[in-house]
Formats: C-alpha cells, sequence, structure tokens
C-alpha cells in the first residue's frame, strides 16, 4: 500500500510548494491543485506537476475535507480568506510557504533566492561572476522542505489529534543546501568563495571532478582512512600508486596538508583515473568502497536502466528535478 493512501492534499501552487506536491502525490497522497499561480518555465511545471489533478470544487469544501493544505506565498504573505477557511478545519495541516522569514515583502524568485542564500557566491570558478545552480533550484529545494513540513505535520497529528500551521521560509530552505558555509564560518570565521573545481575544508583544497578514459567522474582525497587506502590497493594492484603506498592515512589530516604535496598527489590519482573507464571505476567504488561517482550525460540519464526501475520517467517525461528535450528540439 502507498505510504500516503488516504491523505488528501489541496494545493494553492505558485512554485513554492510545486515539487513538494508532486513527492507527496508520488508517495500516493491525493492531490488537487486549487490555484495554479503563474507557473513555472513549461518544463518545470511538466515535471513538477505531472499528474496532480485541478480541483472542481470550491476551497471552502475542498479544506473542509483536507489533511494537508501546501499554501504558496511567494507573491504574498497574508491571505486571510485561505487563514479562516484552514482555521474551520483543526484537523488540518497547513504549510505556508514564503520567500523570506517574517513576512519580509521582497521580490522571490529564483535567481534572488540563489543569491540571498550564498549559494550563488560559492558556485563558479573564483575568476568568474557568481553563477545560479541549473534549474529553478531554490524553488525544488523549497519543495522539498514543504514536503518534509507536511509529513512531519501528519505524525504530529497522529500523536496530538490535531493540525497545525508550518511556515517554510524558501530563503532558510535553499540556506540550508548552503549549510557547510556556515559551519565553516562559525568555527573558522573564514567566508567561503568561489572555489571552481575544488573543495577547500581546511588550508587546503582537493579536486572534486576528474578526467577518465570515456568522460568523468567524481571523488574527493578526504580524511577517510579506509577509503583511501581502498582506492590506493587498486593502484597498487596496477603498479601505479607510486608515493601513495607510503602514506599512513590514519596519521595525516588531508585538510592540513601542504597544498603542494595535495597536487602531487592528485597528480597520481589523476593519472590512474585516466587509464580506465567511468564504469571500471564506478564498479570499483561500489565493491571497494572508493565513494567515487561517475558522471552521466543527459543522454544516458534518458537511457538509464536505473532511472527507469525506478519509475523516473512519466510518459515520457522525467519526474521531479529535470526536463530533457529529444535531440530535434534541443537547443
Amino acid at each position: 500500500m502507498s505510504q500516503l493512501a488516504g491523505i488528501r492534499v489541496v494545493v494553492l501552487a505558485d512554485r513554492l510548494v510545486d515539487l513538494g506536491a508532486k513527492m507527496l502525490s508520488e508517495l500516493g497522497a491525493e492531490v488537487v491543485v486549487s490555484e495554479a499561480g503563474d507557473g513555472l518555465s513549461p518544463a518545470r511545471t511538466a515535471a513538477w506537476r505531472a499528474e496532480l489533478r485541478h480541483a472542481d470544487k470550491p476551497l471552502a469544501e475542498l479544506l473542509s475535507e483536507a489533511d494537508i493544505l501546501l499554501d504558496d506565498r511567494r507573491r504574498t504573505t497574508q491571505r486571510p480568506e485561505v487563514e479562516a477557511l484552514a482555521g474551520s478545519n483543526p484537523a488540518l495541516v497547513h504549510v505556508v510557504a514564503t520567500g523570506f522569514p517574517l513576512g519580509d515583502p521582497r521580490p522571490v524568485t529564483d535567481l534572488t533566492l540563489m543569491a540571498e542564500s550564498g549559494l550563488m557566491h560559492v558556485t563558479g570558478t573564483p575568476d568568474a561572476p557568481p553563477l545560479r545552480l541549473p534549474g529553478e533550484q531554490a524553488y525544488a529545494l523549497t519543495g522539498i522542505q514543504v514536503a518534509t513540513a507536511a509529513l512531519m505535520g501528519l505524525a504530529a497529528r497522529r500523536r496530538i489529534g490535531r493540525g497545525q500551521r508550518i511556515v517554510v521560509s524558501a530563503l532558510q530552505a535553499a540556506a540550508c543546501a548552503n549549510y557547510r558555509e556556515a559551519v565553516m564560518f562559525d568555527w573558522t570565521g573564514r567566508i567561503g568563495r568561489r572555489q571552481g573545481n575544488m573543495l577547500v575544508r581546511g588550508t587546503s583544497g582537493v579536486r572534486q571532478v576528474w578526467p577518465c578514459a570515456d568522460g568523468y567522474v567524481t571523488w574527493s582525497m578526504i580524511d577517510n582512512p579506509g577509503m583511501m587506502r581502498a582506492v590506493v590497493a587498486q593502484m597498487e594492484a596496477e603498479g601505479v600508486a607510486g608515493e601513495l603506498s607510503d602514506i599512513e592515512w590514519e596519521d595525516i589530516l588531508v585538510a592540513e596538508t601542504e597544498q603542494a604535496t595535495i597536487d602531487r598527489w592528485q597528480a597520481i590519482v589523476a593519472a590512474f583515473f585516466a587509464r580506465h573507464t567511468r564504469a571500471e571505476l564506478g564498479q570499483w567504488s561500489l565493491t571497494q568502497g572508493w565513494g567515487l561517482s561517475t558522471i552521466m550525460t543527459l543522454p544516458e540519464v534518458r537511457e538509464s536502466a536505473h532511472l527507469k526501475a525506478r519509475g523516473f520517467f512519466r510518459n515520457g517525461l522525467p519526474g521531479p528535478l529535470f526536463q530533457t528535450h529529444p535531440p530535434e528540439v534541443a537547443s
């Protein structure tokens, strides 16, 4: 049985709650869209609102029967008529999604949320301007928190016997994805900056994306002795580990090693990765615990047996995270 079978969700959609509504639908809830706002891009609408039914009843009637209301307030923080209707159903879990905390009336767009959360400050290369993440990711991050809040509200209702009003801030949702920068500032006083293809954890930085024989993989040299020994063991089997064989990984901190030394070690790893395909490296990672992931191209995503088996695609359209186009219309 679906996890949310029998749960009725009403959606007032305007970008911030759209993905959350789709997630609850995927979990088995009956989801109806009472208001659609001005929508997302056509691609995102097809992915995030696919299979959601539009309501054929007045909002008052819908809310009298609903378990959850996803109330999108991207463009307004005050909706007294909705508050009154929601308040008439004491069992309702009322999730209100605003752009900024405390009713701040500033314009709410994916761009402003990306900028003010700090995500654009740390995305891109040091010599280039700030960058947004691909797609409308701030809206997606908010939708995830909206769905989480609704599920927590249901769990609380089961214990205390009544619903509640829960406010989710899109800015805070986006900032949660940038948590590492806040933690770093709290502990070290350093303000993060754009690093490009480098992950900086201490005094040095390590590479994240690597070319291999047929594409790219993502992996970082980090303070995980077991993982590092596993990678070096495979390199030793091929006779290409060099000085990495002499390192006692438990006795050092990669994050505090001099950058010149890190760069020398990474050159050895780069040569090893370049000898092998993504499939080879990915399989070793799975069986030996490397923490490495292969990077797929968009056509490969479309043909992924793993995603198809999980039911990621619907009627030729991808699920909640991307929209791809057939080759003949691709830009």
